[in-house]
């Protein structure tokens, strides 16, 4: 069997959890026709017991408890469906993760050629993000531009990764600030015992700290992605014998680190698989 792709596995992914909640919309819908079942079989009984215990009755009160058993082995059944389907979803995000981890360690030694549109992730960022040219090199590989060792410009050539946990980033400083005087206000708003118990009774619960500017609450925080290089900043560890424009032309195995901390792999290469 061929091994699957990053990209396949993923929409494999997507697909596992769609079907995940088309589950939970049946046993939801399930649960509703067992109250519907059940509200139908008393109104049954009520009028074989009281309305005079006719054959009409009778035949209509066993039609209805026959429909509220199917009804509950039909909750039972799509229950269980709600069950595969997040162990199957569950194993379908495994199996991102563990291809994630496997082109991880393989970049190291991989010397394949990065074009545009290769898929890149940040230790620090909050989902993966791709490589881009504007104007190219004009030079192809495969029919795609190539990148070089020098393609370093935030949002031009790497696409932003969204949000940042970096606690050097000072957006995500910034996220922190704003999260402690939020609580700071809101325990500040509080007037009477009342409010507290009936209203914001979490925040009984808040510690000391969580009302300080401490490096765990920047740790929890996210800011915006707003890397920085240094000035001239390259990929390590392009290539030492081909050069495009005299720059080392961009291979899997480089990296890139942020000012912030932030680790740039290359997850993919960009070209076809």
């Amino acid at each position: 069997m061929e091994e699957m792709n990053l990209t396949d596995l993923e929409m494999a992914a997507n697909q596992a959890y769609k079907a995940y909640n088309d589950a939970r919309e049946a046993a939801q819908a399930a649960e509703e026709k067992i109250t519907a079942a059940e509200e139908a079989y008393d109104e049954a009984l009520d009028y074989f017991f009281y309305a005079g215990a006719t054959p009409e009755h009778r035949a209509a009160a066993e039609a209805a408890e026959q429909a509220l058993m199917k009804a509950k082995e039909e909750q039972k059944a799509a229950e269980q469906a709600v069950e595969a389907a997040a162990d199957n979803t569950q194993a379908a995000i495994d199996a991102v993760e563990a291809k994630k981890e496997e082109l991880r360690t393989s970049s190291v030694q991989d010397t394949t050629f990065v074009v545009h549109c290769a898929r890149i992730e940040c230790s620090k960022g909050m989902r993966d993000s791709y490589l881009a040219l504007g104007p190219t090199h004009g030079v192809l590989t495969r029919q795609i531009p190539q990148l070089t060792a020098k393609d370093t410009i935030l949002n031009m050539n790497i696409i932003n990764f969204g949000g940042c946990h970096s606690t050097e980033n000072p957006a995500v400083i910034k996220a922190a600030e704003e999260a402690v005087f939020k609580a700071r206000e809101t325990i500040n708003g509080i007037r009477d015992w009342r409010d507290i118990f009936f209203n914001t009774i979490p925040l009984y619960f808040i510690k000391k700290q969580s009302l300080e500017m401490t490096e765990g609450l920047i740790e929890q925080c996210v800011g915006e992605c707003i890397a920085q290089f240094p000035k001239d900043a390259q990929w390590t560890e392009g290539h030492e014998k081909v050069f495009i424009n005299g720059e080392p032309v961009l291979m899997r195995r480089c990296n890139l680190m942020c000012n912030y901390g932030g680790q740039i792999t290359i997850l993919v290469s960009g070209q076809p698989e």
